[in-house]
């Protein structure tokens, strides 16, 4: 009986290891976090984008003058 108790806990062991590889293998990536390279961070903006950002928000300017004045703002 002593050696068929050895052989059950190698058996369940086993099926353990077996069973965290084959979860390991469907899903490499679970467990390691977040992977993806880092982004840049936001920015704030600056006291011009602010004030382009108030006259779009009074109906100043439009959303195409907004966009091309914030490109140049950008460069």
């Amino acid at each position: 009986m002593g050696p068929m108790i050895v052989i059950m806990a190698a058996l369940a062991i086993g099926l353990v290891v077996a069973l965290v590889l084959a979860i390991n293998a469907l899903y490499p990536s679970a467990g390691q976090g977040d992977r993806r390279p880092p982004t840049p961070a936001h920015q704030p903006p600056t006291a011009a984008e602010a004030e382009l950002e108030l006259r779009y928000a009074r109906g100043e300017i439009d959303a195409e003058t907004l966009a091309r004045q914030r490109a140049v703002l950008r460069q």
